[in-house]
């Protein structure tokens, strides 16, 4: 019998072409052609493959031209793992209906099966054109792209999925995945090509600092640094690893080295912020943030996440205390809303959020004109809103403005419009490692929205404990993992990778009875190879 996936495949076929073909009464010998016809579709229905081909090669031998046949020939070819035997007969049925979607749509999965993305393009292109609600279709056009390194358009691809799929937790999750395969290539790509660079260094840094290994985290940066003392950021990047090691006066030193050379660096004067926070010193908090509000109110006023340190309760109360006999300002009201969070009073913070937003619109409108300044002179004063609009008001640019226009959207939390800059000028900047690295971290911050709603829209999920899992299981932390894996699949039984992660962790720990134990609910693989992907490829863990 055929297997749940290779059912899935069969529905995707036009029911036409699982009927007996009506153009068949101008043809000789039409009793036959009918017979085999419907023997090769019985064939299909009870997933006997083998005969469905040779029923089928009847019907073509009868009649070569009956396209019906082409494509179900095509189909049990393709479901025998017989790709190049399926993409020669499919090619034959869509020279003769170009616009025929099954056959386009297996035509161009048989090509990706064969590792031959560039030709898979153009059938699934016309299958997307011919029915653009084809989810397979728009899946197999996204893998093509992303093989083919044309990031742009494979993230319009995950967008129109996204909108396709009704379940919204599923949307959020499975867009959430796409988003980190595409970052998990460019981080191979980082890896494969520029690991001894300044940037590969940086990159894995971050990665480090995800999954909470601050040590290893810290020695990247060191090295990084060591490569090149003066890229911009890197000592802010060392000094928040330090903030969450508890080395305040190490990360103090870190933030102060990046202000020697960029005196309005905000990820700096945020560090020093929190700094200052961490030994009690509101005054020196409010200082560093008095700095940042006059030359990027739009970047602080978007940094919810501050601070990203633990606080004792009765620092937060001595804190917010000292900030009553501060001036009304801005600054004081970006703190309050932060404090007032860290100590469970909503409320209060909310009241404090919209007074800072007052503060936000009275700035807005005493801001002066910017006339005629170059966008890179916008940029590099922090204007990320005005050099955002100069360029995007441009109708051409080069690899360094797609990636000033990226830096700028990603200032401003807008991570969605800084990957497209960045999946723009990937072509065009050749080889250049900070393209690579600024669109992997794009990708991995919209990776990490998806699965924040995800979280807020259904935190009780199965998809949820997955989640749980592989964020433990990043962090090697394989008893929290193996927990959550197993509420998992109480919750969603019938999934095959829930039942392989615990296998693997089992097998880690030396569990043989275990892994035995969970072997026969995983439920059957398809034959001939396939997987629960149309595309041979799991989905990626989160990163």
């Amino acid at each position: 019998m055929a297997s749940g996936f290779q059912r899935l495949l069969l529905k995707l076929v036009c029911i036409a072409f699982l009927a007996s073909p009506s153009l068949l009464a101008q043809q000789p010998s039409e009793q036959a052609i009918i017979s085999h016809f419907q023997a090769g579709q019985r064939a299909m229905r009870s997933g006997q493959f083998e005969l469905a081909v040779t029923e089928f090669n009847q019907v073509l031998g009868l009649s070569p031209n009956v396209v019906e046949a082409q494509v179900n020939l095509g189909l049990a070819h393709h479901l025998l793992g017989q790709y190049i035997e399926s993409v020669d007969v499919l090619a034959k049925a869509v020279q003769q209906k170009p616009e025929l979607v099954p056959a386009n749509l297996f035509l161009g999965i048989g090509y990706l099966k064969l590792g031959s993305y560039q030709k898979a393009v153009a059938p699934l292109e016309r299958a997307v054109r011919v029915e653009p609600t084809n989810r397979e279709a728009r899946r197999a056009l996204a893998t093509c792209r992303l093989a083919d390194g044309d990031y742009r358009r494979a993230a319009r691809e995950f967008q129109a999925l996204f909108t396709l799929e009704p379940d919204k937790v599923e949307a959020w999750f499975q867009l959430g995945r796409d988003y980190t395969d595409a970052a998990s290539r460019l981080v191979r790509r980082m890896s494969l090509e520029h690991r001894r660079t300044a940037w590969g260094h940086r990159l894995a840094g971050d990665l480090y600092s995800q999954s909470l290994r601050w040590e290893l985290a810290a020695q990247e940066c060191r090295e990084a640094i060591a490569i090149d003392p003066t890229q911009q950021g890197l000592h802010a990047s060392l000094g928040n690893v330090y903030l969450h090691q508890e080395k305040p006066a190490e990360a103090g030193r870190e933030f102060r080295s990046e202000l020697q050379q960029d005196p309005d660096n905000e990820q700096a004067l945020l560090g020093l912020a929190e700094v200052n926070l961490a030994n009690g010193m509101v005054g020196g908090a409010r200082e560093q943030l008095e700095e940042l509000w006059k030359t990027s109110p739009e970047f602080l006023i978007l940094q919810a996440d501050f601070p990203k340190i633990e606080l004792r309760r009765a620092t937060v109360q001595r804190l917010i205390a000292d900030l009553h006999s501060s001036p009304a300002d801005a600054p004081s009201h970006f703190l309050l809303v932060a404090l007032f969070k860290l100590a469970g009073e909503t409320d209060q913070a909310d009241e404090h959020r919209v007074a800072l937003l007052r503060f936000m619109k009275e700035r807005e409108r005493e801001r002066p004109a910017t006339g005629q300044d170059a966008p890179e002179r916008l940029c590099q004063t922090h204007q990320y809103v005005a050099c955002a609009q100069a360029l995007g008001s441009k109708a051409r640019l080069d690899d360094r403005g797609y990636l000033l226009l990226g830096k700028s959207r990603l200032a401003l939390r807008q991570f969605e419009a800084a990957s497209d800059a960045f999946a723009a000028a990937l072509p065009l900047a050749r080889d250049n490692p900070e393209v690579i690295y600024r669109l992997a971290r794009s990708y991995q911050a919209l990776a990490d929205e998806c699965f924040n709603q995800v979280e807020e829209l259904a935190p009780d999920s199965w998809r949820m404990h997955q989640m749980r899992a592989e964020a433990y299981k990043l962090r090697y932390e394989d008893e929290q993992a193996i927990r959550e894996y197993e509420q998992a699949a109480q919750l969603r039984p019938d999934t095959p990778e829930l039942y392989e992660e615990l296998g693997a962790l089992y097998l880690k720990r030396n569990s043989l009875d275990e892994v035995r134990a969970a072997r026969p609910v995983v439920p059957n693989r398809t034959r001939a190879g396939e997987g629960d992907s149309l595309f041979g490829e799991g989905a990626p863990v989160r990163r």
